[in-house]
């Protein structure tokens, strides 16, 4: 990647809907790093981010230049007994990888998602994903548990790994 990058982290907007859409598609399509292998229409992503703001949850983006490079999300579940907890998924563009913007993701979204009323937070990962694995250790996601040989995709197994954090054990 040329030129500087001047990463902005800021909270999604409607308009952002088109560019958070396209984010998601890359990323999909590496077929490494997401549930799912393709993104998901401008509309879908639209309706989800609306939902995730009036659920009280918290989806960031990470704009270089105007432009959309990453995300953040974190979902509070609705079913009764549950909606104290949410649901984190985030995911950059390859060309911004390894250069903390992860890092600035969590750092904001982590503190706005507890401040929001969110007890814990949780999340699945592949465990082939060791920088994702990394990232949450850093900070203080705890393993709660594996799925052996969850994920079968072009032959290949991945084991999924459950992790959750707790609003007490937030080390932001």
């Amino acid at each position: 990647m040329s030129g500087m990058i001047d990463i902005i982290i800021r909270l999604t907007e409607k308009d952002d809907a088109s560019q958070v859409s396209a984010c998601v598609d890359s990323v999909a399509r590496e077929r490494l790093f997401l549930a799912t292998t393709k993104g998901f229409s401008v509309e879908e992503t639209c309706e989800f981010i609306q939902f995730v703001r009036n659920a009280g949850g918290v989806h960031l983006v990470a704009v270089n230049r105007g432009s959309v490079v990453g995300w953040c999300n974190i979902t509070p579940y609705t079913f009764e007994g549950l909606t104290h907890c949410g649901r984190l998924g985030m995911g950059l563009l390859p060309e911004y990888r390894g250069r903390g913007i992860g890092k600035k993701l969590l750092a904001k979204a982590l503190p706005q998602a507890f401040r929001n009323g969110l007890e814990r937070i949780e999340l699945e990962v592949f465990a082939s994903n060791i920088a994702a694995v990394r990232l949450y250790r850093y900070f203080g996601f705890l393993e709660e548990g594996r799925k052996r040989k969850a994920r079968k995709l072009d032959g290949m197994y991945d084991d999924i790994i459950l992790f959750g954090l707790l609003g007490e054990e937030c080390l932001m």
